[in-house]
């Protein structure tokens, strides 16, 4: 596939609009999400107004069209696409908003890297959210659990990507769980895959700006990425512990070298070693 065809089919999905259904609107009214302050409650668990979609819609190709029309935005779209330059994260351990607040379902998988691989390794084109930060792997700010959504990070195991950044932020974006979703949005979206969407307070259109940021210097709380692919994974020293003390370290290192991938270990001070 070329650049021009993998643009082509991200700009797209990025049009796709759902409309609720009759069971839908009785679950946002159950739900009591309905007011106007509860926008990003409604974009977490996929329950959007068409008009709510459609203004995501064109913040998300407004925001494209930039990063591809700068030598900047270009140069962070390649540096996500090969992990050259900045690192992105999704952790396994993370319990999101929707899932712990708003009665999301979860995952078991998330368990295993392994077992996540093995059900989602080949789903690419479902938007996933990651924190990332600019430089390596090695590279973890060593106070990055004082920034939004460390917990990706702190929550014990995870995968490290690369892929098509689609949308940057400093700040959560409130995105959609995709465990949390209505099945109609699933099913809709099934062939192009779920084309996560955010909120615009803080986007990020440069390394630069991503790195000398007085807010949350060289992270970024929440990356979009699409087309995505899994080049490693992590897991913390505090993970590690809790398996020994529990007598499961042979169970965590066998599903580590399961995967087949480079493995990084991080603590809540940042990276410690390669496994």
């Amino acid at each position: 596939m070329t650049p021009k065809q993998l643009k082509k089919i991200i700009l797209e999905t990025m049009d796709e609009v759902y409309s609720m259904s009759d069971e839908d609107r009785v679950e946002l009214e159950k739900r009591g999400y309905t007011g106007k302050d509860d926008e990003w409650l409604r974009r977490q668990i996929g329950l959007q107004y068409d008009d709510e979609v459609e203004k995501d819609i064109v913040n998300l190709r407004n925001y494209n069209k930039r990063l591809n029309s700068t030598p900047e935005g270009k140069k962070m779209i390649q540096a996500f696409k090969s992990a050259n330059g900045v690192t992105s994260a999704h952790g396994l351990g993370y319990i999101s908003y929707a899932e712990s607040e708003l009665g999301g379902q979860g995952d078991a998988s998330r368990k295993s890297i392994k077992k996540w691989l093995d059900k989602y390794g080949g789903l690419g084109r479902d938007r996933l959210s990651t924190v990332a930060w600019t430089g390596r792997p090695e590279d973890l700010p060593e106070n990055f659990t004082n920034y939004g959504n460390h917990e990706a990070i702190t929550g014990g195991t995870g995968l490290l990507l690369k892929g098509y950044p689609v949308l940057v932020s400093k700040n959560s974006v409130s995105s959609q769980t995709l465990s949390s979703l209505p099945s109609g949005l699933v099913q809709h979206q099934a062939q192009s895959g779920i084309a996560k969407r955010g909120s615009f307070e803080r986007p990020v259109y440069s390394l630069e700006q991503m790195e000398k940021s007085s807010f949350r210097p060289r992270w970024a709380a929440e990356v979009l990425l699409d087309n995505w692919s899994v080049i490693g994974c992590f897991v913390t020293l505090e993970v590690i512990e809790e398996a020994r003390k529990n007598n499961g370290l042979e169970t965590l290192f066998e599903d580590i070298d399961s995967t087949g991938l480079p493995c990084y270990v991080f603590s809540k001070q940042g990276f410690v070693n390669k496994l």
